[in-house]
């Protein structure tokens, strides 16, 4: 709604660079909100996670995380699309623990089968820095450690690289 009004009434390049402004600021202060105040910040987040679910599907387990905000990596729903997809039934979330695969998908430790097509495993986020690639520079082995990065893009001693790294 900010950056609407920002379009409206301002200069394209003014409204996009005013609005980058507001969300990295907005960013920053939620994140500092949330590490000052943990409990009341996981009371809020849950609160809003209730307003989008409407009573449709239940808040405990799937969207209680028994860590405090920011512990781990927040999920964030922007546009709200995931809720609207749940109260609608076209996608639900299960929360346990994977026992075992079984022939049509996973068995839960609870016991539970769920069918499945296909499973992303999502836990234990291990980076490599260019996924592990070794580089070589005139035949000379880098070392990335040993390395400084230029303006966060520009690795030294290796010439016509650059990085864009994020997610």
């Amino acid at each position: 709604k900010v950056a609407d009004w920002f379009r409206e009434r301002l200069p394209t390049k003014t409204a996009y660079a005013l609005t980058r402004w507001k969300n990295v600021l907005f960013g920053m202060a939620f994140y500092a909100y949330c590490r000052k105040y943990p409990e009341r910040a996981k009371r809020f987040i849950v609160g809003q996670v209730k307003k989008g679910l409407r009573g449709k599907v239940d808040v405990d387990p799937h969207f209680t995380p028994s860590y405090d905000p920011w512990d781990q990596r927040l999920c964030l729903v922007p546009n709200g699309d995931l809720f609207e997809t749940m109260r609608e039934g076209r996608a639900s979330v299960v929360t346990d623990h994977i026992d075992t695969f079984t022939e049509t998908g996973i068995r839960l430790k609870s016991g539970k089968e769920l069918p499945a097509d296909l499973v992303v495993t999502a836990t234990g986020l291990q980076l490599k820095f260019l996924g592990g690639l070794e580089m070589e520079v005139d035949g000379k082995k880098i070392d990335p450690s040993k390395t400084m990065a230029y303006k966060g893009m520009m690795i030294s001693d290796v010439p016509n690289l650059a990085l864009a790294i994020g997610y």
